[in-house]
């Protein structure tokens, strides 16, 4: 089992008044994800795929484009958190963290996060479809549901796709072991798909 640091989860707290100099002071607490990637440097040894992957920011659910950190208390209701809150929007730290999986991992030759004078060869399509914490007493939990698509550009096809759609159980009531956790399910679900993409990479045609 991975050792995993809490250190590696950024926290920041700000102090906010309400009102010019009256009304009651509110202390808001920013949180990123954020983990060092380890255990997946396939290519130790290897060269990288003599490919360029492109990893745009990826698409997220309306309901979580907001800074305040969601949760749920049934399928139907989804309240927010308004003194926990994320320091950068979800979609784009998420698309962020994968990009520096990615670079980590040595798994290509360049990633890129836009098209460039490099034109890239495949892209890793992502979609965040919720990042959340779930409440359903006495028990909490972390829930990540990420769709990721690894396309060839040179035709559109897909190569590989999947939904990562988890949550694993928190305890206390500090909010920091949430991000905490929903940082460590982004990186196991990194894990299984660097090692899927290397997969799929082993079957694709050489170049002529």
């Amino acid at each position: 089992m991975k050792h995993r640091k809490l250190g590696t989860i950024l926290v920041f707290a700000a102090a906010g008044l309400s009102g010019c100099f009256f009304g009651k002071v509110a202390d808001y607490r920013y949180y990123v994800l954020d983990y060092v990637p380890d255990g997946v440097l396939l290519h130790k040894g290897r060269k990288p795929w003599p490919a360029t992957v492109l990893v745009r920011n990826f698409q997220i659910g309306e309901a979580y484009l907001r800074s305040e950190i969601a949760y749920r208390t049934s399928a139907e209701e989804i309240r927010y958190r308004p003194y926990d809150r994320w320091a950068v929007r979800p979609d784009h730290v998420v698309s962020d963290m994968v990009r520096r999986h990615l670079v980590e991992s040595k798994l290509f030759r360049s990633v890129q996060s836009q098209y460039e004078e490099d034109k890239p060869d495949y892209e890793l399509k992502g979609s965040l479809i919720a990042l959340e914490e779930q409440v359903e007493p006495p028990f909490r939990y972390a829930h990540m549901d990420l769709r990721l698509d690894f396309v060839r550009l040179s035709d559109n096809t897909v190569l590989w796709g999947r939904e990562f759609d988890l949550r694993r159980s928190v305890e206390g009531t500090d909010e920091l072991v949430v991000v905490h956790t929903l940082s460590g399910l982004l990186e196991s679900s990194m894990d299984t798909a660097i090692a899927a993409m290397d997969s799929t990479m082993g079957r694709q045609p050489a170049s002529p």
